[in-house]
């Protein structure tokens, strides 16, 4: 059930926003408050996946663990709207491009009422490709190799993607294999660029030439 929240309130510790003021938030609305922001830790990095840039916005952190947490599993959908509060800028970076989103479980989202990766990207484009799916019951976080992954992905629709702009969307990013065979399926249907899109990652050095 969505949990409510008064106006202008932050999302997360509820304190009144009107309270504060800052340059960058008299020129963009704000659902966090000052504090609440800054406990994001913003690493703006770009990494080569397969050969694809893939840019990384946060640090996978203490703060976004828990954040992510009430976001997907205490189902509090409000929390879409702050993860890309710190980079208003996307929204022109990929107004052109089709948002590829890498797929939650399908029971999960039936429980939820909604897709957590979907409703996220959705506030930054309307363009969104959900073909993605997994066609089995697939947690990565009980696998111990995670590299079978692609055994559970598949795309329905692919030829949407067909000499288009392409962007890949996942929320955390920790072996990356769920990443690469996304690419692959994508890339089977030969889409005019590709591009990955990171909220976090916990160790990012390792991913980094």
């Amino acid at each position: 059930m969505h949990r409510k929240y008064q106006n202008g309130q932050c999302l997360i510790c509820h304190k009144e926003l009107n309270q504060e003021t800052s340059l960058f938030h008299l020129l963009y609305p704000r659902s966090l408050c000052l504090d609440c922001l800054n406990k994001f830790e913003v690493v703006s990095q770009n990494i080569q996946l397969l050969g694809y840039s893939t840019y990384i916005l946060y640090k996978y952190n203490d703060f976004f663990r828990k954040t992510l947490y009430q976001y997907k599993a205490l189902d509090d959908y409000a929390l879409k709207n702050i993860f890309f509060e710190n980079f208003p800028e996307l929204k022109k970076v990929y107004k052109n491009d089709m948002i590829v989103i890498i797929p939650s479980s399908q029971k999960d989202n039936a429980r939820r009422g909604f897709c957590p990766n979907e409703e996220i990207v959705k506030t930054i484009s309307k363009n969104v490709f959900t073909g993605l799916y997994k066609n089995k019951e697939y947690k990565q976080t009980k696998q111990k190799d995670r590299s079978l992954v692609h055994k559970y992905l598949s795309i329905q629709h692919g030829s949407l993607l067909t000499n288009k702009d392409i962007l890949i969307f996942d929320d955390v990013m920790t072996s990356s294999h769920t990443l690469q065979a996304a690419i692959k399926l994508v890339e089977k249907y030969h889409p005019k660029r590709i591009r990955v899109l990171v909220l976090a990652c916990p160790h990012i050095e390792n991913f980094i030439d």
